[in-house]
């Protein structure tokens, strides 16, 4: 059987999944890839700065994204509500699901702003013991603060837009901001024309006005896609105590869950930080590519929850495991297709950088470390973060992330970092092994089929 065979069978489906696949997931993909590979142009302007600032804003990037997996875990546990009450059709759990979790996520980013304001210089000095370092991690640190809560409103109004079968609107906003991003980094980075020079300040600076312009453009196009609809999401104050609890029973998992994983990558970061200014700098410029790679198949994670969801909620348990296998054979099928194809590229991406030749070098042989456990991310992603997390059932999950993070993967990067004292690359895929561990229990919670719950019942439906 040759190879377009195999690749036509294995992403053979039925009309009803592709429909939905292509109706949520493509608009995503397409959102996530554009901003990466804008990302991948950004990084080669911040490159120019010098490695100092390519690892300070690589260190600041990774508690940001700190804050954005406690936020993205919230938006989570929403949208897991929500896809099921869209296919119970129960608008009063829709509007409740919504707003209680909508508040929480701005309380989440009052604390990380305050945090990034009035303790940059500490926060940074975690991460690593370089002055020059911490200084511009810093600075980017504290620009990077206005976007914190435009980012809370487009998540939701995000998640809302996928639910109602129009993922087009946000990759449209989405697409809209990257580009502005882009465009302002020319000018604030290296201040062009009536711009000042701000070098790292400026990067940060244009990634904000980009979110903010994105949540006003996603304002507007969901209040328009509202009256189309003719549905509304309706303010709520006041909420039932047993909403309340059923609520803190699959956010609090998740929460748990997504933030120690995030800390155990930060922990990560850490580790990076300390081996020196030039491994860190490698790190960072693998991260674009990364971003890519793993963009390919976010908006299938995206697709995965929503599908699965609506057919949980539906109470329809045999449609739901026929769409997780079908999301199950896509990303294994995927994630080998393109792991190959980063090791094929690497040697062509690191000339992209004006960096040394022994940076380029560490940078490609990490790379080539990704791809190897590059499949094994993205199942973890898919089927872990999309089909498993649909049914609403977060403890076991949150247990997942934690065993494989912390009973792993940290210890395993301090012992090869600072006791076998290996060099970056084996460092990156030691700590990486954590995800094969999640990828075995995963793999047996999603045939014992003990996910798939119906969260709506015993909700009254308005």
């Amino acid at each position: 059987m040759n190879e377009k065979s195999i690749i036509s069978k294995a992403f053979h489906f039925d009309r009803d999944f592709k429909a939905q696949l292509i109706q949520i997931a493509l608009p995503v993909t397409v959102q996530v890839l554009i901003e990466a590979s804008l990302s991948l142009i950004d990084q080669i302007m911040i490159g120019r700065l010098g490695s100092e600032a390519i690892s300070g804003i690589g260190l600041a990037g990774k508690f940001i994204s700190l804050y954005h997996v406690v936020l993205s875990s919230i938006v989570s546990a929403a949208g897991i509500l929500i896809s099921q009450y869209f296919g119970a059709k129960n608008k009063k759990g829709i509007n409740q699901s919504f707003f209680l979790l909508f508040y929480s996520s701005f309380f989440v980013a009052a604390v990380f702003f305050t945090l990034s304001i009035f303790s940059p210089n500490q926060i940074m000095s975690f991460y690593s013991k370089d002055y020059g370092t911490v200084a511009e991690a810093s600075v980017y640190l504290k620009w990077r603060t206005i976007g914190f809560f435009p980012c809370v409103l487009t998540m939701f109004i995000s998640a809302m837009l996928r639910n109602m079968k129009r993922a087009k609107l946000p990759a449209f906003a989405g697409v809209v901001a990257i580009f502005l991003n882009t465009i302002l980094n020319c000018f604030l980075i290296f201040g062009l024309w009536i711009f000042p020079k701000m070098g790292s300040a400026g990067a940060a600076l244009a990634s904000s006005i980009a979110q903010l312009t994105e949540m006003l453009i996603l304002l507007l196009l969901f209040l328009r896609e509202e009256k189309k609809q003719n549905f509304a999401l309706r303010p709520v104050f006041a909420f039932e105590k047993d909403f309340v609890y059923k609520v803190a029973k699959i956010l609090f998992p998740i929460l748990l869950g997504e933030f120690m994983w995030s800390l155990g990558e930060n922990m990560y970061a850490v580790i990076y930080g300390h081996l020196g200014t030039e491994p860190c700098a490698a790190m960072t410029l693998m991260y674009p590519i990364q971003g890519i790679a793993i963009g390919a198949l976010c908006g299938v994670s995206s697709a995965a929850g929503i599908i699965t969801g609506n057919s949980l909620g539906a109470s329809d348990n045999n449609k739901a495991w026929s769409q997780a296998m079908g999301f199950v054979k896509l990303t294994l099928t995927a994630g080998i297709l393109i792991g190959i194809a980063v090791i094929s590229i690497s040697p062509l991406y690191v000339r992209l950088f004006n960096v040394a030749p022994e940076t380029r070098l560490v940078t490609i042989k990490i790379l080539v470390a990704f791809s190897v456990v590059f499949t094994a991310k993205v199942f973890n992603m898919v089927v872990g973060g999309g089909v498993l997390q649909s049914g609403g059932q977060t403890k076991f999950l949150t247990a997942v992330n934690i065993i494989g993070t912390w009973g792993f993967g940290v210890p395993l990067g301090f012992i090869s970092a600072y006791v076998f004292h290996l060099p970056i690359w084996w460092v990156y895929f030691m700590l990486s092994l954590e995800e094969l561990v999640r990828v075995g229990i995963s793999v047996w919670l999603l045939r014992s089929r003990k996910w798939m719950k119906n969260v709506t019942e015993n909700q009254e439906v308005a």
